[in-house]
């Protein structure tokens, strides 16, 4: 028997209540069949796909033919299988014989439309990209931090963590995050892109003032290690098209500082970037530059 709740045997003592009572609001299939009938046994698991994937547009009663006999010869039933329809307590169609799953579908739909699928649940992560597009970070961070506690290597979970964290400057916990991070998920453009700005946030010298180093840019006036900052905090502003102009500055001016800091500044800048189109075109002015 299926634990289906759109699905359900029915006896005589149940007639009633399951399939003329039911019918007032939900179509009812009735399903006449016998254990010793071919037919039956091929056409029921038909029924039973249908009636799930229809989510509740119509209930499936199957009645056992040999034992319900008072209400086969209430429906006079002649042969079986037979399917019959029941609307507002009343047959408003039947068909006999196995049908195939597409001849079952074109009978339910002349009477029947299949309801939508029911909503799933929002996932923890889901909930909480919807607070932060309401800007409730600490709640959404909240959110996630229960959830880790019950899934705790969830990497969906943890990488929505690790994003909040780095927003918030809160390296340690980003580094804790990463670091529990299924092997599996490490390669997921998210845990790239949360790493590479992780560079960006460790290499930021917060005692420089951005506005002072972006004149000197304009200026032309700007040294290596300002270069490299410059282009570090534009990264972390998420103007990335600026930060690869620092960092281009960097490369045509002084390639070795820090043993290739502006190759590398840029490299972790494709990560952040993704499949941004930007980056195809960053690349090659790369490459034009080392080559």
């Amino acid at each position: 028997m299926s634990d289906s709740p759109n699905i359900s045997v029915v006896t005589t003592e149940t007639f009633m209540s399951d399939v003329i009572d039911r019918s007032v609001t939900t179509p009812v299939l009735i399903d006449f069949w016998a254990d010793w009938c071919g037919p039956c046994k091929s056409l029921m698991p038909i029924l039973e796909k249908l009636a799930d994937e229809y989510n509740g547009a119509f209930h499936l009663a199957k009645i056992n033919a040999d034992e319900e006999q008072a209400i086969v010869q209430q429906a006079q039933i002649r042969s079986l299988p037979t399917v019959m329809l029941i609307m507002n307590g009343q047959p408003v169609d039947q068909f006999m014989g196995a049908l195939t799953e597409g001849e079952v579908r074109e009978f339910l739909n002349k009477h029947i439309t299949a309801a939508e699928p029911a909503a799933a649940e929002a996932t923890p992560a889901e909930q909480a990209d919807a607070l932060l597009a309401t800007g409730n970070i600490d709640q959404a961070y909240e959110l996630l931090k229960a959830a880790q506690a019950e899934d705790p290597t969830n990497p969906d979970i943890l990488l929505k963590i690790a994003g909040i964290a780095l927003e918030k400057g809160d390296t340690e916990t980003v580094q804790s995050v990463m670091g529990i991070l299924p092997e599996d998920a490490k390669g997921r453009t998210e845990a790239k892109q949360i790493q590479s700005l992780l560079k960006f946030v460790k290499a930021d010298d917060q005692s420089l003032d951005f506005a002072t180093l972006a004149d000197g840019f304009a200026a032309g006036t700007l040294d290596s290690a300002s270069l490299y900052q410059l282009g570090v905090k534009q990264a972390l502003r998420r103007d990335f098209a600026a930060a690869s102009d620092a960092f281009f500055k960097l490369l045509m001016t002084d390639s070795s500082y820090q043993d290739g800091a502006a190759r590398n500044g840029l490299l972790a800048l494709f990560e952040v970037l993704g499949d941004d189109p930007l980056v195809g075109k960053l690349r090659r002015k790369m490459f034009t530059l080392l080559h």
